[in-house]
């Protein structure tokens, strides 16, 4: 990507249903220049827009992190085969304490269990696996967004949304129809899609489903985001940190960590690790000056552990095109 691939990518990532008008104006560029850019990242796949049903607000889903360590010369192949899992949203190999990190919802108890001490130990070449689920979000990629765009610029393209871009949401549980998730599944391939392409597709006309997708976009129900891999636009240093903080300075430290602008996202979790989250950064400098100064100033930090990531298996529930070698 060049400047202005950024520039506008980080528009998308302010914006993601931005009009090209709009995102020509954030950008300083023409409207037919924004319009060819934005259809050739996406075309070329190195930006989706999507459309998410939030888990929190339907209450359809819940989510965990897993880690998992490998038998030397298995890491990959078992990373593969779970990315292949449909519950499976994210998956990277990863270097440090373990070998693979993946992000994985279920519907019930009796799912996870089925998940955690069944399907994951029966993975080939798995030696060790551990379990923390989400209890609180804090930050979640729909927030994400690096420097790429002065404030007052981000601050008028996230004034244009309809769906909330920050966490937490409130608590109440909004409730849809088979019509909603029609919608839903069909913004989740394309959420750029019009109003008449999407009518088509649901077999209904458009302006039912406009007033339903923004219905279910202002309850926080159906959440737009823009996905990236961050060494797209110069972050090449992706790592996944697990970390143990006193209880009672949980929330404060979850908190700061989520107005961090690296943070992909952060939540509070069950088992060993009580907070866990992904950053996105520009150098092993950044990096040590992240572990350095803001985890190491996080109050109550009792642990922290750090594993980068080698490869991205799967993001935002999409594989990889590319597998690296064995």
């Amino acid at each position: 990507m060049d400047d202005l691939d950024r520039r506008i990518t980080g528009a998308l990532l302010a914006s993601p249903r931005a009009t090209n008008a709009q995102i020509a104006e954030a950008v300083f560029t023409s409207e037919a220049t924004a319009s060819r850019r934005v259809a050739r990242l996406i075309g070329e796949g190195a930006v989706r827009v999507i459309g998410v049903l939030d888990r929190e607000a339907t209450g359809r889903e819940r989510s965990l992190f897993v880690r998992l360590r490998c038998r030397p010369g298995d890491a990959n192949r078992s990373a593969q085969r779970l990315a292949s899992w449909p519950e499976c949203g994210s998956v990277k190999l990863v270097t440090g304490s373990v070998d693979c990190i993946a992000e994985i919802s279920y519907t019930s108890n009796d799912h996870l269990l089925a998940i955690t001490l069944e399907q994951l130990p029966a993975l080939d070449g798995v030696l060790a696996v551990w379990s923390n689920q989400v209890m609180r979000r804090f930050a979640t990629p729909h927030s994400w967004l690096p420097e790429l765009l002065p404030d007052v610029v981000v601050e008028k393209l996230r004034a244009q949304r309809l769906d909330p871009w920050n966490d937490p949401l409130p608590d109440e549980r909004v409730r849809i129809d088979p019509l909603d998730e029609r919608i839903a599944a069909a913004m989740a391939d394309d959420g750029r899609l019009g109003w008449q392409q999407l009518a088509e597709i649901c077999g209904v006309s458009p302006v039912t489903v406009r007033r339903r997708a923004e219905a279910m976009m202002s309850a926080g129900a159906l959440r737009m985001r823009t996905v990236v891999e961050p060494e797209r636009i110069g972050l090449p240093v992706n790592a996944f940190v697990s970390l143990s903080v006193n209880p009672t300075q949980l929330g404060k430290a979850g908190e700061m960590l989520a107005e961090h602008p690296s943070m992909l996202m952060i939540a509070a979790t069950t088992g060993d690790r009580n907070l866990c989250g992904e950053v996105a950064l520009a150098s092993d400098r950044e990096l040590y000056e992240f572990i350095s100064a803001t985890i190491g100033g996080l109050p109550g930090l009792q642990h922290a552990d750090v594993a980068v990531a080698l490869h991205s298996v799967k993001r935002a529930g999409r594989t990889s095109d590319l597998v690296p070698a064995v």
